[in-house]
């Protein structure tokens, strides 16, 4: 990767943000673009134990305060960009959420599985997201138990109905490039309400562990309980089953059978495509993706390095194709990118500002973002995360058979509360309270008689040589219009800032 806007691009697509650097330190990376992403599966940071030191440091419990002020300490200061990135994406696939799972540490714990299974094989992530018991809890797993004919009790569906919709084969059979399989005109279900029955029969038998002071484990991998599994013959997704295999090995098998399901590819990669790149990818980007996930080059199914890999780099970024309109097999670059969510969204900004927390113990959660932007880790209002995959707002976006998904949390009354946090942000160097953070304005106060110079370090700093010449044109007449009107430095360097947070340039994502 040698032009600087592509990297820019980039950096923007596989981490929180670029910072002052970044891109120069990209371009001249040793080893060049393989050399960087071999130097980022190196690299891991994990929450738990950051979100534990915070609460001794601070004598605080360790609850959703101290989650968040280690997933905002990984996120905008971490040197694993690409692994906390692609773990925050996992997180809105992988769905678990506080509404209705358990405190901050488990909570912790659950984003550690993701954050150290981001580049690991498929099936070795999924095992992993089934056991821990964030999301026994969350979608109920932990303590199912075979049918119980005298007391009228079956094995809990919820967990296998949402493993195959949502974590894996999807709704309906697909094509290698995305498309449905039909049967005549109509979709063909990917699975049915027997194949439900028959894999929670399946996943009975599994329990939370037990911490040393004999209270149950939100932390440990759940443990099986022979007496609750239902060890008869089953057959899942015409996979037969054989009777009097333990909890442990129905499990590995179910896990078998969704890893090598001829959806799993095509359905995750898609995923992952929309919460990394682009909104509407291109038939042939996914068949690109799933055709690495199936096989990587080597042979293996499920390499996550290179599935991630094959999303960052494939050839429909560098050219800037998306899916045409009415989901033809063309090109439209028009449609190309997507809206940044509001998380990636201040994290952008927190990046390129190089904000700091106030406090040398934690960072506080300052944005409040699920009061204010509608949108945390981990605090989805349910399994189905913040917004729906397919979703297209009404109008434009809808009447050409286009996807928008971030649309579904965005309203006029969020867009507000978010610019109006973000200019909470802006202000934030004048607050010392150790719940603030804080960032250097003077680079930009230097600037501000020069519009020349103050365009060109904002353009250099804030969108790393992106910004488009509307944008440029518009910020640089505000900024000469102020001054004529002996509007101070400050002001001048706010009203910038914040004019660039609301900017369509700073919202979407190329």
């Amino acid at each position: 990767m040698n032009d600087p806007e592509q990297a820019a691009k980039f950096l923007y697509r596989s981490t929180f943000g670029p910072k002052n650097g970044d891109v120069e330190k990209l371009l001249d990376f040793d080893g060049g673009i393989d050399g960087w992403f071999e130097d980022q599966y190196a690299r891991q940071n994990l929450h738990l134990s950051l979100a534990r030191k915070v609460a001794d440091d601070t004598g605080t419990p360790l609850n959703e305060s101290a989650r968040m002020s280690a997933w905002w300490q990984r996120s905008l200061v971490g040197g694993d960009q690409l692994r906390q990135r692609v773990a925050y994406a996992l997180s809105q696939i992988f769905v678990v959420s506080n509404n209705g799972g358990p405190g901050g540490e488990g909570l912790a714990s659950y984003y550690d599985v993701l954050v150290r299974n981001a580049f690991e094989r498929f099936d070795v992530l999924l095992k992993a997201v089934t056991l821990h018991p964030a999301m026994g809890q969350f979608l109920t797993l932990a303590g199912s138990r075979a049918h119980d004919e005298q007391n009228n009790t079956y094995p809990d569906e919820n967990y296998a109905r949402e493993v195959m919709q949502l974590f894996s084969i999807g709704l309906w059979e697909l094509k290698i490039n995305g498309q449905p399989q039909l049967d005549g005109e109509k979709t063909k279900p990917a699975y049915t309400q027997q194949d439900v029955e028959e894999l929670a029969r399946v996943l009975t038998g599994w329990r939370k562990d037990k911490d040393s002071d004999g209270k149950d484990s939100n932390t440990k991998p759940m443990v099986n309980n022979a007496d609750w599994h239902d060890d008869g013959a089953k057959s899942v997704l015409g996979v037969d089953f054989p009777a009097g295999q333990s909890a442990e090995q129905d499990l590995d098998q179910a896990i078998k059978v969704l890893y090598e399901h001829p959806n799993t590819p095509v359905f995750i990669s898609r995923l992952l495509i929309q919460r990394l790149t682009i909104s509407n990818p291109r038939r042939s980007y996914i068949e690109r993706v799933a055709r690495i996930f199936i096989d990587d080059g080597q042979g293996v199914r499920g390499n996550m390095k290179a599935v991630i890999k094959a999303i960052l780099l494939d050839e429909d970024l560098i050219e800037g194709h998306a899916m045409a309109d009415y989901q033809g097999f063309g090109f439209s670059t028009r449609n190309f990118g997507k809206v940044k969510e509001p998380v990636i969204a201040m994290t952008n900004l927190c990046r390129a500002l190089n904000v700091k927390s106030n406090d040398p113990r934690r960072w506080w959660d300052f944005p409040g973002l699920q009061s204010n932007f509608g949108q945390a880790p981990l605090q989805a209002p349910s399994v189905f995360n913040f917004y729906e995959p397919d979703y297209a707002p009404k109008g434009e976006v809808a009447n050409k058979e286009l996807t928008a998904p971030e649309f579904n949390i965005h309203s006029m009354d969020s867009m507000r509360r978010i610019s109006n946090k973000m200019w909470d942000l802006i202000l934030s160097h004048r607050y010392t309270n150790e719940r603030h953070w804080t960032w250097d304005r003077s680079p930009l106060e230097n600037r501000v008689d020069k519009p020349d110079e103050y365009m060109a370090w904002i353009n250099e700093r804030i969108f790393f040589g992106l910004m488009s010449d509307e944008l440029h044109h518009y910020l640089k007449d505000l900024l000469i219009d102020m001054t004529d009107k002996n509007i101070g430095d400050d002001r001048r360097t706010f009203a910038t800032l914040f004019a660039i947070q609301c900017s369509p340039d700073f919202r979407c994502q190329e």
